[in-house]
């Protein structure tokens, strides 16, 4: 891993120093090859097994392969939750493991698309973005919510455990859409994770984003 992180800052510093050796007013424009060198070696640093991690919990695990020029992987998650983006609650295990349906690249984004066969369900997206060797950013697509930060983990890392009752917070982000998913059976209808206060009554709750 400390091999990685000497790779990643030569990489993305290397062009400095050949900047100021160039006199003022003569340097030349970026070589687009350089930068999409540099993009391309970002884009590949993606590759792995990341976690979001709330609380000192781990809740989600994204595994992320290259596909050609595109992107598959894996989503690891509760065989049940609810969350509002800011607020995580009602989660159990097992955990569940979920292939990509589809992904692809944008940049130095990397998106995949999960489907959900439920009915009036729609597919779930996400799109992560290296922010460092061992930190990405994820946004979970159509819901509001706020980026979220993940941490770099060895592959195969179990998220949990999740204690029934534990609600899990992100400190100063708002809610978004209210999320559910449940993968076993439905015994009794879920609630959103419960709040300090009474607030006031926000979107409707989506299946399966």
């Amino acid at each position: 891993m400390t091999i990685i992180r000497l790779l990643f800052a030569l990489v993305l510093l290397a062009p400095a120093p050949l900047a100021a050796q160039a006199p003022a007013g003569s340097r030349p424009p970026a070589a687009p090859a350089a930068a999409a060198r540099q993009t391309s070696f970002a884009a590949q640093m993606l590759a792995g097994s990341w976690a979001l991690r709330i609380d000192g919990t781990i809740v989600f695990r994204f595994d992320l392969e290259p596909d050609g020029a595109g992107w598959r992987g894996s989503w690891v998650k509760p065989t049940a939750f609810v969350t509002d983006g800011a607020l995580f609650g009602s989660l159990s295990g097992p955990p569940v493991v979920q292939r990509s349906m589809s992904g692809r690249t944008s940049g130095d984004w990397a998106e995949l698309t999960f489907g959900d066969v439920r009915p009036g369900a729609v597919p779930d997206i996400f799109r992560f973005r290296l922010q460092g060797p061992d930190r990405a950013e994820m946004i979970y697509a159509e819901t509001g919510f706020a980026p979220f930060v993940l941490e770099r983990v060895d592959a195969g890392t179990a998220p949990g455990p999740w204690p029934a009752g534990r609600v899990y917070r992100r400190e100063g982000v708002q809610p978004g859409t209210l999320v559910t998913y449940n993968a076993g059976p439905q015994t009794t209808p879920r609630a959103p994770p419960p709040r300090a206060q009474a607030e006031v009554q926000g979107p409707p709750a989506v299946e399966g984003r």
